[in-house]
Order: C-alpha cells, then structure tokens, then sequence
C-alpha cells in the first residue's frame, strides 16, 4: 500500500510508522526552491523520497511552476528522470 503524501505551504510530507518524511521547498512567485529532503533512517530504501520529490514536480506542473532544485537529492532525481527536467529553468 502506498503512503498517503499530503501538501502544506512549504512541503511536502507523508508519515509511515510512526515517522515523517518530508520535501520542503521555498516559493518565490512561479518558482518552488526545493531546499531540502529528508526520510529518516528507519524508512530509507522504501522511495519515500522518490515519491515526495514526484509529487513536487506533479504540482509545480499542474501550477505552472518551475523548480529550482537547490536540494541535492532533488538535483540528483531530475538528472536521472527526464520526464522531469522540463521544470527546471536550465532546461527552458
């Protein structure tokens, strides 16, 4: 079953036994700065960041937005997902 990921201003997060595993980002007008990403260790390997990152770049499209991916994971995550990189403004 797949953890239900929820949104605030500011991040994204989803929790799973107990923990939270978040994305955070800083949004400057048409632009989210995902700033940081973190799953704690007792949930690492279950792509929980993987999928919090999606649901960044789901919402930074469905808004017509683009993503500054100050995040290393982040950063990492687009450069192996092309369907992606269209939201970040070194692509436009």
């Amino acid at each position: 079953m797949s953890p239900t990921i929820e949104h605030e201003p500011g991040r994204f997060f989803t929790r799973v036994e107990g923990l939270e595993a978040e994305v955070v980002y800083e949004r400057r007008g048409q632009v989210l700065d995902v700033t940081h990403t973190w799953t704690p260790p007792p949930l690492r390997g279950r792509d929980l960041a993987a999928r919090l990152t999606e649901a960044v770049c789901r919402y930074a499209r469905d808004h017509d937005l683009h993503i500054i991916p100050t995040c290393s994971y982040t950063r990492q995550f687009l450069a192996t997902h092309p369907e992606w990189r269209t939201l970040t403004n070194e692509s436009t």
